[in-house]
């Protein structure tokens, strides 16, 4: 549901604000329903052919997969089914529902607690699988293939599907979902349901994958009403075979399947962010969000924030302060969602946003959005710039050097000078999966002058084949990878947003070494 106080839309310019509690100026909330499915009979019994097709065909040609003895329990050691792991797969995702353990139906729910955070239908239809969400702004994460789907356990790829529609949002939809399925040693099935069409893993049936596989991206295919991942573990492939929910709780007392289980509420801010204006949620049928983002502003600029939550409940209060490069507050303000009135005890996904104005005097640099929640510090940076450090003109030769990212070990770029005009940008890092990540831009706009404090757009590129023995030019192969959005605050102090094919980070990164004849007076 979307939430407006039409009274609050008006911005509000703020300097140095208290602390105090501020109802937000709108947001959006997750109905029960945003993510959720259906998988029928017909489907079901169309799932388990197809696999024993497979294991036919795989069998006749000696490749059958080896399975271990039958055990009581299913695959155990299951590790998160979204990634990138530690990045936005499991920072921009949640939980909305649980298998329905009461078999009787409709409306006779009740999960692994014994609550009722699952789903039935009158039509006979019992929720067998865990529906994990991405959130805020789920049709534009989907569009951007930002979100993977990911093995949770090891096995053998004995199935899969695509190129059906994946803009789904209602119970509807034609029973054609995109999907992968996977044997596991044990005999168990996991069924990964609803992807994005044109991303499924293009590894051959008979395929033995490891946790932590990309099997695909985040879609709505199917009878889905959002984008999301149906993630269903069945015991054997036979039809109506006992459906496994890998949580353990007061419902469900067999062991976890799960390496680390997590909470049944898993509070946290997803995301925090700046807008131009306040993002339009999608109404079905449409399927596009309009996020708004901004991250560079001017002075007098309007300026929306918004913080998106997972499983946020009434009575958990969020601090917010926006600071200025020097770090002092110009706004700071609380909330919490008991605040507005007639809400549940919680939210799957939420998302609030408050307006501000940036004063006409705001100093250029590096502004911080910083929120807190149960202790935990969750920031979101931009860039204002007045253009009055220096005038067009020329790059200065002293940006040339190297530039580090001095909160992590290992990452920044090295910028090389080519003219007044051009220069070649060298990216070392990490990307969202804590996997090595080297990129290069070349940066040569035919009639653009620099600024500081002007983003410079660099497309970035990832190279692969290179070896230093051996060399053979012709196994070199290049291909577009993102953009690099860079901000010369000073010569001795710049921000990076890398926006690319393993998702979005922002970098503030310091001069360290300068070629020998350069200076930096700042």
């Amino acid at each position: 549901m979307t939430l407006r106080r039409p009274c609050l839309i008006a911005l509000l310019v703020l300097s140095a604000a208290s602390a105090g509690a501020r109802p937000p100026d709108g947001g959006h909330t997750m109905a029960a329903d945003q993510a959720s499915d259906q998988v029928s009979a017909d489907f079901d019994k169309q799932l388990v052919q197809r696999v024993n097709e497979n294991l036919a065909t795989l069998a006749r040609a000696g490749k059958a997969p080896v399975l271990a003895p039958p055990r009581t329990q299913a695959i155990t050691g299951m590790t998160w089914p979204m990634g990138p792991v530690d990045g936005i797969g499991t920072a921009w995702s949640g939980i909305s529902n649980f298998v329905d353990l009461n078999l009787a139906y409709p409306n006779q729910l009740r999960d692994y607690t014994c609550a009722t955070r699952t789903y039935d239908n009158a039509g006979g239809y019992n929720h067998r699988g865990i529906d994990y969400f991405i959130w805020p702004f789920p049709w534009h994460l989907m569009d951007s293939g930002a979100v993977d789907v990911i093995a949770a356990a090891p096995g053998t790829l004995i199935e899969k599907r695509d190129g059906y529609n994946d803009r789904s949002c209602s119970f509807d939809a034609p029973d054609t979902a995109n999907y992968v399925i996977i044997l596991h040693s044990d005999g168990s099935i996991a069924r990964y349901l609803h992807l994005k069409r044109g991303s499924v893993t293009t590894l051959p049936i008979g395929s033995v994958v490891t946790a932590g596989t990309v099997l695909g991206k985040v879609g709505s295919s199917g009878i889905s009403t959002g984008p999301h991942l149906h993630f269903e573990l069945r015991a054997t492939n036979a039809v109506n075979a006992p459906v496994v929910d890998p949580n353990n709780g007061q419902c469900n007392t067999i062991p976890t399947s799960w390496a680390s289980q997590r909470p049944y509420r898993d509070t946290r801010i997803n995301r925090l962010s700046t807008h131009s204006e306040p993002p339009v949620f999608p109404v079905c049928p449409n399927t596009f969000d309009q996020p708004n983002f901004k991250d560079s502003f001017a002075p007098g600029d309007a300026l929306t924030v918004v913080s998106a939550y997972r499983d946020i409940g009434r009575g958990m209060v969020t601090q917010f302060r926006i600071l200025r490069p020097d770090q002092s507050a110009f706004a700071s303000w609380s909330f919490d969602m008991a605040e507005e009135g007639d809400t549940p005890p919680y939210y799957n996904g939420a998302y609030w946003y408050w307006n501000h104005v940036l004063p006409s005097n705001a100093p250029q640099g590096l502004w911080t959005v910083e929120a807190t929640l149960n202790g935990q510090v969750t920031t979101h940076t931009f860039q204002v710039r007045t253009g009055a450090v220096t005038e067009d003109g020329p790059l200065p030769p002293e940006l040339s050097g190297s530039w580090y990212h001095v909160g992590t070990s290992g990452q920044g770029f090295n910028m090389e000078l080519v003219n007044d005009r051009r220069f070649l940008l060298y990216f070392y890092g990490y990307d969202d999966s804590g996997r090595h990540l080297w990129l290069y831009g070349d940066y040569d706009p035919a009639a653009r002058t620099f600024d500081y404090g002007e983003p410079m757009d660099v497309p970035m590129y990832f190279v692969s084949g290179g070896r230093f023995n051996g060399f053979d030019p012709d196994a070199i192969t290049s291909r577009v990878w993102g953009t690099a959005s860079v901000q010369f605050i000073s010569c001795k102090r710049a921000s990076v947003v890398l926006t690319g094919e393993t998702g979005t980070q922002t970098l503030v990164l310091d001069k360290l070494l300068t070629p020998v004849g350069l200076t930096c007076s700042d």
